[in-house]
């Protein structure tokens, strides 16, 4: 019987190590994640930096589209077609969209995600011929830490004036600037 015993109390510690060695595993993964996040976000372009150019395909078909580069300002959008805030947002920006191209503004909605799954979730607005498709790599040169809703302001020079969260005050001072512009057009016509 005393070695059933101890066979008894040397399978428990063996278990107990199995889930302390687990337990530290689990740990580690998310101090690594953590760190990674952190690089990520310290990869950040600052404010007034120049944003290369990138090339994408348009959601709707036609030739690739180069945004950078022109002279032109824009608005670069990135949303997830599995985030729910950024389903939310999607009428108002199908409204701001007109607005900007009439102030001289590129709006794109930059995805990296499949046609099928961004046109699904597109569906009811008339967004598809203002998103572009772009290459894993380019996407994580604009949006290196994957948020969604998120947006860069890029100057007509091509550098970054700001970006943040679709609703922040730099965002909800973009959507005065677009309401502002069509009241000053429609006084003018």
């Amino acid at each position: 019987m005393m070695d059933g015993d101890v066979l008894a109390v040397i399978l428990l510690l063996l278990a107990l190590s199995v889930a302390l060695n687990l337990k530290l595993s689990l740990q580690l993964s998310k101090v690594v994640d953590s760190l990674s996040a952190a690089a990520k976000a310290a990869a950040l372009a600052p404010l007034g930096d120049p944003v290369p150019a990138f090339s994408g395909k348009l959601l709707d078909g036609g030739a690739p589209v180069t945004v950078g580069g022109d002279g032109q300002a824009a608005v670069l959008l990135f949303l997830s077609s599995a985030c729910p805030k950024c389903r939310q947002k999607l009428l108002g920006i199908e409204y701001l969209a007109p607005l900007a191209h009439d102030a001289g503004v590129a709006l794109w909605l930059v995805s990296v995600e499949p046609a099928w799954r961004l046109r699904r979730f597109l569906q009811s607005t008339a967004l598809a011929g203002s998103t572009l498709r772009v290459a894993a790599a380019d996407y994580e040169m604009l949006n290196p830490v994957m948020s969604s809703p998120s947006y860069l302001f890029v100057s007509a020079a091509g550098t970054l004036d700001a970006r943040g969260m679709v609703g922040d005050d730099d965002w909800r001072s973009f959507c005065e600037q677009m309401d502002e512009a069509r009241i000053a057009g429609e006084a003018g016509a």
